[in-house]
């Protein structure tokens, strides 16, 4: 690796009211298209085969996609204002894998889950999201990538809450 690259890793918790079950959100978490547009910069997708191109075989849970985002605050320079990159979403038991690979040699991972609330507060139930996130690339770069995740995570987390809320049982 080189000295001009680093990596970022955090975690954002979101526990679940009451109503919200393991199933309802696993129902979300299949729901490839609705996962890809909570993105706040979302502008569009396409599906893509698995890759041929590599040495291993491809997970048969995984899906690949082709996702494009508008940003709006970017490096002076660095990209344009509309981004694409590759997003495998592998699904699990209890959530799902996301693995982007975009430009300038950027990746993240992101692992979504649902597991048992230790100890809900009055009002939760027994359920907690968490997104665990891993980010490589650029030391230029680290701190805008961050600074969104940060900055858009509830309102992502709110809308994956919206979307188990409304799951028929």
């Amino acid at each position: 690796m080189s000295f001009l690259n680093t990596t970022a890793a955090f975690s954002h918790r979101t526990p679940l009211p009451p109503t919200a079950t393991l199933e309802k959100a696993l129902k979300v978490f299949r729901n490839h298209d609705l996962l890809i547009r909570l993105d706040p910069e979302f502008e569009s997708y396409e599906s893509l085969s698995a890759p041929t191109n590599t040495s291993t075989p491809s997970n048969p849970a995984t899906k690949y996609y082709k996702v494009t985002d508008h940003m709006h605050t970017l490096p002076a320079g660095l990209w344009d204002s509309t981004v694409s990159f590759h997003a495998d979403i592998t699904d699990l038991d209890n959530g799902v894998e996301w693995m982007i690979r975009a430009p300038l040699g950027l990746t993240q991972r992101s692992l979504w889950t649902v597991t048992r609330n230790e100890e809900p507060k009055e009002g939760e139930g027994e359920w907690v999201l968490t997104e665990d996130v891993e980010i490589k690339c650029s030391r230029l770069l680290i701190g805008t990538v961050k600074g969104k995740s940060e900055e858009s995570w509830r309102g992502v987390h709110q809308r994956f809450l919206e979307h188990v809320l409304s799951v028929e049982a």
